[in-house]
């Protein structure tokens, strides 16, 4: 709160009343609820390498210190004193492609790390034998400590500087209020890679508070040979939010996110709308006339059928929405997502999609995980619309169906 984009790299300058960068909406494929572990730091006296991965937002406690100085919500080496710099590995919890790169130095006001850069790398089967040494040689690490000789030995295997270099040596700025938020969008010749690994390397020391990387999940989905149902949405399996009307309180990438929503702000959520009648009247079908209402939506993981699904507003106990709509459509495949956000985004271009009905208007209700089984399954469709009337929040939407590879 209070800390809002202004600093943006790659000629992405921004101030306060400008849009955020595209990739925003997009999955944090970096995030530990995603799965990604930190497997090595070369030093983390200071603070952590976890804490770059946490969801939550970095905080600062004035009077916190520990044995080896002022404690920090991020990853912070002690001052180096030696040749070479600072850098971590961090296995991603799944495979994907990474578009943009949000790095956050808040409250490292005289400690940043000064420059940054990135790489990044798809480690086959062959590496796991690698990665899993590594990981289990990172036992006892966190703050306080340094990488010792059997963890150097084990990372050298990897050969993570001649990695893939996704964001050259960039400065960073202190961790101030306007300057701590860094955007770099990644090269779109790299649109279509998938990585399960990158290499954050701080140059030569200092801290970060967090990382974000954005992108996309990229699995194989015929490798499920299982005639099973999936949830076409989520973004494991490689669903994506593409737009919304709001996002005030929660972003629509959270609807798709793993398991279920912890707080209320790992939901969806928008503002109160402002038009919205002064006093509220039914009709006959029950449902209150808002005159108003909100949206978010979908691209699946795979053009499918959707046989049920499940919606979730758990935490959301005085500002769910009234009811909700679920609707289906279906698009090229040939559509970047920018092109697919400007085509739901704009109202003369989003008039010209046909819409087919998934879930008629349906109340829903408080703190409610509730599952609807449909009486047959949709054709086969790549993007949903949930519109929920008149606002509020939602935290959780799954939509359980087959891939049309398995029709």
């Amino acid at each position: 709160p209070g800390f809002e984009p202004r600093y943006v790299l790659c000629c992405l300058i921004m101030s306060k009343t400008d849009n955020l960068p595209w990739f925003l909406e997009l999955t944090d494929l970096a995030c530990d609820s995603m799965g990604s572990k930190i497997l090595f730091a070369t030093d983390e006296w200071f603070a952590a390498a976890e804490n770059l991965i946490q969801p939550s937002e970095p905080v600062f406690i004035t009077d916190k210190f520990t044995e080896q100085g002022k404690w920090m919500d991020g990853w912070e080496s002690r001052r180096k004193r030696t040749a070479g710099h600072d850098w971590s590995i961090i296995e991603l919890g799944h495979p994907g492609s990474i578009r943009g790169v949000k790095i956050d130095t808040r409250f490292f006001t005289g400690n940043q790390a000064p420059r940054f850069s990135l790489q990044a790398a798809y480690l086959d089967d062959q590496d796991q034998k690698a990665t899993k040494a590594l990981l289990e040689s990172r036992q006892g690490c966190g703050i306080g400590t340094k990488a010792g000789e059997q963890q150097m030995k084990a990372v050298e295997v990897l050969g993570s500087d001649k990695w893939v270099e996704l964001v050259k040596m960039t400065p960073l700025q202190p961790g101030y209020e306007g300057k701590s938020v860094h955007y770099i969008e990644v090269d779109s010749k790299f649109g279509k890679n998938a990585w399960t690994h990158v290499r954050l390397n701080m140059y030569p020391d200092g801290g970060i508070a967090r990382m974000r990387l954005y992108g996309t999940v990229q699995p194989n989905l015929r490798s499920n040979k299982e005639d099973k149902m999936m949830d076409l949405a989520a973004c494991v399996n490689g669903g994506v939010a593409v737009a919304c009307s709001d996002s005030h309180y929660g972003k629509p990438a959270n609807l798709i996110a793993p398991g279920r929503a912890r707080v209320m702000a790992e939901g969806w959520e928008t503002a109160r709308t402002s038009n919205r009648p002064a006093i509220l009247t039914a009709g006959a079908d029950g449902m209150i006339d808002f005159q108003s209402d909100d949206w978010a939506v979908l691209r699946l993981a795979s053009k499918g059928r959707i046989s049920s699904l499940e919606i979730d507003t758990n935490h959301f106990k005085g500002n769910f929405p009234e009811s909700c709509l679920i609707e289906g459509c279906t698009l090229s495949d040939d559509l970047d997502y920018k092109q697919e956000t400007s085509l739901f985004s704009d109202p003369q271009q989003s008039t010209k999609i046909k819409w087919i009905c998934v879930l008629p208007r349906t109340k829903l209700a408080a703190h409610e995980q509730k599952t609807f089984q449909l009486d047959k399954p949709t054709p086969p469709i790549t993007h949903v619309r949930l519109t929920i009337y008149p606002d509020g929040g939602v935290s959780r939407l799954r939509l359980w169906g087959q891939p049309a590879s398995k029709l």
